[in-house]
């Protein structure tokens, strides 16, 4: 595209151009094809300015008014976390929501779309941000209705006041039809896909902030499966004494090697002992981290892990809950991590009496310490913990909530766990965590303690 044929292909609205470049500057501002297309590819060099958001229409109509929702949109913001719109470069808006940041604002990103019959494929510098399979008979809310394949316009559209987006070097190519697609049919939708995909819908961030690499599971495999359900992920390292990643060195080869990577960067700080191993420069570069009360030292000077039986020393249980619960508000009040996460675990010997142990007072302790200290409390898939009771008491409290899987091997689940505590505690996009921007991070805030918390 370039303003030699632009008029015989294009319309213009408030676009400031030249040779090759073109500005979107102000608000609605707009390229629109005067073609009609079905199955294609486009790619287009983008660069957005602090404060750009904009949406690329495809199986638009011509006539249409752009907050309608119609076709599919790919939403274009690089803002940093916590900062305009959640959903970020990539997300296939409403459908396959993207909340990773894929690029950043001053510098030029490809942004490639491709369209094969009922299936969308968004790219973004190479990567593979959000995949999308049309059922036959898809699911829709009465403000997505209109949200399917068709044939229709190409529309690159902004939609916020501040910022700019420039673009260049569009390139669209149409699919010729070959008579069967190479894109296999959706599966049915069970009752977890279909929640999954009606929270996608109504802007619901689905993500998983807690996973791992584990069990031969591949970053490849894990993107795949989040764009396959509709899931964001957060991928950790685990960061402490004994560990894969034990200073700053290989904290740093750690974030290189996924730089690129379309997924939440989190740091797991394993231990209590990680505060004296890294720098808060290094814990910084994290998008997030967290860290559990998993594992501990108690009055005898004995150092648990909680998860391993043969490590774990319960003298009394009534006197053991009482450390727990001391211990998790030290670990709170001292460290600088952003969700608690393994919430409530209790050791198998203890595990039975979950209920009876974690009493309300017990809980409204840990509740108090969460909700001084801006912690989120992680809602847990593996150990389906806290419990409802528990979670319950937290939202009327004011707390925000992450979900999380800690897979232990490559199976990640669907978060079954959480999906089935939206519905029975009532939670809303408001109350899900959102990671910090730079500069705004705790350890940024706070620094790290001088000692260990316990």
């Amino acid at each position: 595209m370039n303003s030699n044929n632009f008029e015989k292909f294009w319309m213009l609205k408030d676009v400031q151009h030249d040779d090759q470049d073109f500005v979107l500057a102000d608000n609605n501002s707009g390229i629109h094809s005067k073609f009609s297309l079905k199955d294609f590819k486009v790619e287009a060099n983008v660069r957005t300015t602090a404060g750009a958001e904009g949406i690329f229409c495809i199986h638009f109509p011509p006539d249409a008014d752009i907050p309608e929702h119609y076709g599919y949109h790919v939403f274009i913001n690089n803002s940093d976390y916590g900062i305009g719109n959640q959903e970020k470069t990539g997300s296939l808006s409403h459908i396959r929501n993207n909340f990773v940041r894929t690029a950043n604002d001053g510098q030029w990103f490809k942004l490639a779309v491709e369209v094969e019959g009922r299936h969308i494929v968004v790219s973004v510098n190479g990567k593979k941000v959000t995949g999308y399979n049309e059922p036959i008979l898809p699911m829709r809310n009465k403000q997505c209705a209109n949200m399917v394949f068709s044939e229709g316009t190409l529309a690159l559209y902004k939609t916020s006041v501040d910022g700019e987006i420039d673009v260049k070097e569009v390139r669209v190519m149409p699919l010729e039809k070959n008579g069967e697609t190479k894109i296999p049919e959706p599966e049915h939708e069970d009752d977890i896909t279909r929640q999954l995909t009606l929270l996608n819908q109504q802007g619901f961030p689905v993500i998983d902030y807690h996973s791992h690499l584990k069990g031969g599971l591949t970053m490849d495999e894990l993107r795949s499966h989040g764009r396959e359900l509709g899931i964001n992920y957060g991928v950790a390292a685990n960061c402490g004494l004994k560990f894969p990643v034990t200073d700053d060195k290989t904290l740093n080869e750690y974030l290189e090697s996924i730089k690129d990577e379309p997924v939440l960067k989190a740091m797991q700080c394993e231990g209590r002992e990680w505060v004296t191993l890294f720098s808060p420069e290094a814990v910084a570069k994290f998008d997030y981290i967290f860290t559990d009360a998993m594992t501990w030292t108690d009055d005898k000077g004995r150092r648990m892990r909680l998860w391993i039986p043969e490590e774990t020393f319960v003298d009394n249980d009534q006197q053991f809950m009482e450390m727990l619960v001391s211990r998790i508000e030290s670990i709170m009040r001292q460290e600088p991590v952003d969700i608690y996460v393994n919430p409530t675990f209790l050791p198998d010997v203890l595990a039975k009496h979950y209920d009876e142990l974690w009493t309300t007072e017990r809980m409204d302790r840990v509740i108090k310490v969460l909700k001084d200290n801006d912690v989120a409390l992680e809602i847990n898939a593996r150990y389906r913990i806290p419990g409802i009771a528990f979670i319950k008491r937290a939202k009327q409290a004011g707390l925000t909530f992450s979900f999380g899987t800690n897979n232990a091997a490559n199976e990640l689940g669907r978060l079954e766990y959480c999906l089935q505590v939206i519905d029975s505690v009532g939670l809303t996009p408001k109350d899900m965590f959102v990671p910090r921007p730079a500069g705004k991070k705790k350890v940024q805030l706070n620094g790290l303690p001088e000692k260990i918390t316990g």
